[in-house]
């Protein structure tokens, strides 16, 4: 015997009650009891009868039920209300569970991945220095947190590092809604793209900078897909296939010391005629794409001053002072236009003009506010622009001061200036910058010298 207090408590999903109470209980003869709705399968009665349309009821009843809680939850989402367990190196605030404020101690785990992963490592080497000094990891740092004994601090896995890597929410954003469940009959979930999520900028203390978590993404976009070895070169990530598109592996030094990159598409399918070795010298390609990199930021360096003496000869005034004027003039103009509407309307109550003359001269001045106010916009949009392009020269200036003083640079400020590099398999390389003014320097500047380049490796340039 079955015994329940309602038809309810064997189960709100009509489908699976009516197989129970209609097929499996009869065939296993198991006698089904609910009380309150008085249902005995051990009588005929006509409450047994309708016990189907009660199920049907019960499971519209669950079905309404989600809708609403769902509904609750995903106001909370938009509001940037935090509705998961709090992430490592973050904790419920005490005052407002659905608030995350900063833990320090794990906090400064994530600081040190990050700062590792920028100067260059890689994510099993941080994971490894991680074990090494003997740093929690999160799922026992979680436990001693919550005042529970663990065995073993645990290793770190280059899973974990790179999922710390790749979590916004380290930016002060709170990012949810990233999938949901097929049926609130079913426990599996569903992902949805990107464009579905629920994000809320600024919602809680930053642990990361925006600009160090984009910085960091970029790094893992170049080096998806890239074998781990064991030697950690400077060009590393950054080398593609020219033919195939894939990525150039940097071998392990041979008897001879000699380092040498290929192609590891045609390494693994090249039995079946796929692209080419483009075998070349690694420490030859890297002595002298270090020297046209020096030789480009000191051409760029040099026009960029010419550039400036010539400006300041031309003009007093900067670009920017005279697009601000015309926006300032512009706004005058609209307030005189609506000073003038504003007159004509008391015109129009003291019976001065009439209600067409009102409507006609009302429909001219919106016509001409909207058309200055367009105006306005696009003039904010190349004040904008060129206060953008401003911020990347600085950050470029910057850049390559840093770079021409250093005596060993690393591979954190060479991902800064290159996107990615292509190589032939006739050995010519195709450098992508970053930053367009440098792209540009350079394709002026490989021309000039690709005459006295030809001994070993052929250089141009190429625009995103």
């Amino acid at each position: 015997m079955v015994v329940t207090k309602d038809l309810s408590r064997l189960g709100r999903n009509y489908v699976q009650s009516g197989l129970y109470i209609e097929t499996y209980f009869p065939e296993h003869e198991v006698r089904f009891v609910a009380i309150l709705d008085n249902i005995d399968t051990a009588y005929d009665t006509s409450n047994n009868d309708i016990a189907p349309f009660k199920s049907i009821l019960n499971e519209m009843y669950a079905k309404d039920t989600s809708k609403k809680i769902n509904s609750v939850l995903g106001t909370k989402r938009k509001l940037g209300e935090y509705l998961g367990t709090a992430p490592y190196g973050y904790k419920k605030d005490p005052k407002n569970k659905y608030h995350l404020i900063i833990d320090e101690e794990a906090a400064n785990v994530v600081k040190l991945i990050y700062e590792k992963y920028l100067a260059g490592f890689g994510t099993m080497q941080i994971a490894d220095y991680l074990s090494k000094q003997k740093i929690p990891i999160p799922s026992d740092y979680n436990k001693k947190t919550r005042g529970i004994k663990s065995l073993t601090y645990g290793l770190w896995q280059q899973s974990t590092v790179r999922f710390i890597l790749s979590n916004e929410i380290y930016t002060g954003a709170i990012i949810q809604g990233k999938r949901k469940k097929v049926s609130f009959k079913s426990k599996k979930f569903i992902n949805l793209p990107e464009e579905d999520w629920i994000k809320v900028e600024n919602m809680h203390q930053a642990i990361i900078s925006k600009e160090d978590f984009e910085r960091a993404q970029k790094v893992i976009r170049a080096t998806k897909g890239s074998r781990v070895v064991k030697n950690d070169y400077l060009f590393k990530g950054l080398l593609r296939c020219y033919d195939c598109k894939g990525y150039i592996g940097i071998r392990s030094p041979d008897k001879n010391g000699n380092i040498y990159g290929r192609c590891q598409r045609y390494g693994r399918f090249g039995k079946f005629q796929v692209c080419s070795p483009h075998n070349f010298n690694y420490q030859v390609f890297e002595e002298q794409m270090l020297g046209i990199l020096i030789e480009v930021c000191k051409k760029y360096t040099n026009t960029k001053k010419l550039e400036e003496i010539a400006k300041q000869s031309k003009s007093k005034q900067s670009e920017e002072l005279i697009i601000r004027k015309q926006i300032d003039s512009f706004k005058g103009t609209i307030e005189k236009e609506i000073g003038k509407l504003e007159v004509m309307y008391d015109d129009r109550l003291a019976g001065i003009i009439t209600l067409d003359e009102y409507m006609k001269n009302a429909s001219r001045i919106k016509e001409i506010v909207k058309k200055y106010e367009q105006d306005i916009e696009k003039l904010e949009q190349e004040l904008s622009e060129k206060s953008n392009k401003t911020k990347n020269e600085n950050k470029l200036d910057n850049l390559i001061e840093e770079f021409l003083q250093m005596k060993k640079p690393t591979k954190e400020i060479i991902r800064e200036f290159i996107e990615k590099i292509e190589i032939h398999s006739n050995k010519q390389v195709d450098i992508y910058f970053n930053f367009k003014p440098l792209q540009e320097v350079n394709e002026n500047f490989i021309c000039a010298k690709k005459e006295y380049e030809r001994k070993a490796v052929y250089y141009s340039s190429r625009t995103k």
